[in-house]
């Protein structure tokens, strides 16, 4: 990818991560609560409707509300004739024929929620339930395909194949199949599918373009490393937004002010390019290669993109499985905007010897990070993007940098800068409490360029790297297999400083003004 501009290189981000103790030397961190369980559209489909006839009135539901929901329509349309009020009933009589697809949204006034629904009137439609990411279909991703106002059986067919992918799991009276698209994507590539009503012989085509998934090595499937998921989805604190990942995208211009539920297309893709450059920058700092794979030096530690699976074992909120050979390690991404907390580590002892806990609840021992650094990387950056969010305008250029497709003009330099900007702010941060959660202490005396050092100056073009005494330490307390209670003391013993009772180490935060 192109270099950051050059311009940004004297706009220093300067924040402290202290090594201190608990009780009243420091701010205490947030005691996690559980998230509240998400607002979610529970109306599995609509019913068919006939031209000219009644259509039968539907009430939309949804569970998990805060408050009284209001409805809308967010995209597409409802057939004409057809009308949607703001209680969520669906009514009137179709005055034409055809499939008419649509994304309706539903607001609790504390959160929102949006489905993909649709009316068929008079003929048959089609749709993925499942298995978009950001409403695109990537390579080798099994989509849920159901039929839409069928009466009686469908069958399914293939019309153009461009990703090379497979038609299976058909079910002719429930109307669905899977879909997994194949190994060819990019701009261009499509693949046409047909449902066919079989009494009827009224059918539909839906054309899904398929994209290559940049995600595809960011997987938790590395033999015995140690995993550390960082969790997006967990929310903490009054904000508005579903989750603490769009609270700190929305303060950095990443996700639009209004934007709740899912957001817009922009705000999706904006999202998934942080997300992922991210890992990429993690990565590195671990002597990874960028796309997630081991390289000739890496150390063994995954940071998948998605939520590891098995052999990988989550545990329950606030528990931990000793002696278990999962080495499952969540790492949440926390508001600490009322505390002033940065981020927490919390060291991995011998009583958790396997670092497995779940931070969902407040008894928890790894590290966390907190969108508190999205603030101050606002203020350090001048951050074009605060004042002037993504929207749909760049959705082209969000697309390119996801995908690392040429330049497509617009604001491609700018989203590039500041996106990759606060995606090497945080994943110095994760690196950093993943370095205390297995032992390193803050360098002393600081080493120019280190991740641990107490205090770093964090700017787009600045190289970060632990010590080759930090990777030394590093090197031995990884993997999670085999870790031992004695490997544990040793590594207690090589820190500059000790952890304090209770194996926490807090880190605060705090910025200086730039330096031009």
């Amino acid at each position: 990818m192109p270099r950051i501009p050059a311009i940004l290189a004297s706009a220093l981000l300067c924040f402290a991560l202290t090594a201190c103790g608990v009780g009243g030397d420091t701010a205490t961190p947030e005691v996690l609560g559980d998230a509240p369980p998400a607002l979610t559209i529970s109306t599995p489909s609509l019913p068919a409707g006939s031209e000219n006839e009644v259509y039968p009135a539907t009430q939309l539901t949804a569970v998990n509300a805060q408050g009284a929901i209001t409805w809308s329509i967010d995209s597409g349309a409802l057939p004409p004739g057809i009308t949607l009020d703001a209680s969520g009933l669906i009514e009137g009589t179709p005055t034409a024929q055809g499939y008419f697809a649509f994304l309706v949204r539903a607001n609790d006034g504390v959160a929102s929620a949006t489905k993909s629904l649709g009316i068929a009137v008079d003929t048959v439609g089609l749709v993925v339930q499942d298995g978009l990411v950001g409403g695109e279909a990537w390579t080798t991703r099994a989509l849920t395909l159901a039929a839409a106002g069928q009466t009686g059986d469908v069958t399914f067919s293939v019309v153009t194949n461009g990703s090379a992918g497979s038609l299976s799991n058909e079910n002719p009276t429930a109307g669905t199949a899977t879909w997994t698209t194949g190994a060819t994507g990019g701009l261009g590539v499509t693949d046409t599918l047909r449902v066919t009503e079989t009494a009827s012989g009224n059918s539909f085509d839906l054309t899904l373009e398929v994209m290559p998934d940049p995600t595809t090595t960011h997987t938790a499937a590395f033999g015995s490393s140690d995993v550390w998921w960082i969790d997006p989805s967990l929310k903490f604190g009054s904000h508005p937004y579903q989750t603490d990942v769009h609270a700190a995208l929305v303060t950095v211009g990443m996700r639009a002010a209004a934007s709740t539920g899912n957001g817009t297309q922009a705000d999706q893709l904006a999202e998934l390019y942080f997300r992922v450059e991210m890992l990429r920058r993690v990565n590195a700092m671990f002597l990874r290669n960028a796309d997630g794979t081991p390289g000739a030096q890496g150390l063994p530690i995954t940071v998948p993109f998605e939520e590891p699976g098995s052999p990988f074992t989550k545990p329950n909120a606030a528990g931990f499985l000793p002696g278990s050979t999962t080495r499952y390690s969540q790492m949440a991404l926390i508001d600490g905007t009322s505390s002033g907390v940065l981020g927490t580590a919390y060291v991995d002892s011998t009583t958790n010897a396997l670092h497995e806990n779940d931070t969902t609840q407040g008894n928890f021992e790894l590290g966390t990070f907190v969108n508190q650094i999205a603030s101050i990387f606002n203020i350090a950056y001048s951050n074009p993007l605060a004042n002037n969010p993504v929207n749909a305008a760049d959705v082209d250029a969000l697309r390119a940098l996801l995908y690392q497709l040429p330049s497509p003009g617009g604001r491609y330099a700018t989203l590039q800068s500041m996106g990759e900007g606060f995606a090497r702010t945080v994943a110095a941060v994760v690196a950093h409490e993943v370095g205390h959660s297995l032992g390193l202490g803050h360098t002393s005396p600081p080493v120019t360029g280190s991740i641990m050092n107490a205090s770093a100056s964090i700017h787009p073009t600045a190289t970060y790297s632990f010590t080759s005494g930090a990777l030394n330490q590093l090197g031995g307390a990884l993997p999670g297999v085999g870790r031992t209670s004695s490997q544990t003391a040793g590594r207690r013993g090589l820190r500059p400083t000790p952890f304090p009772a209770g194996g926490v180490r807090v880190c605060n935060c705090r910025y200086e003004p730039l330096r031009k």
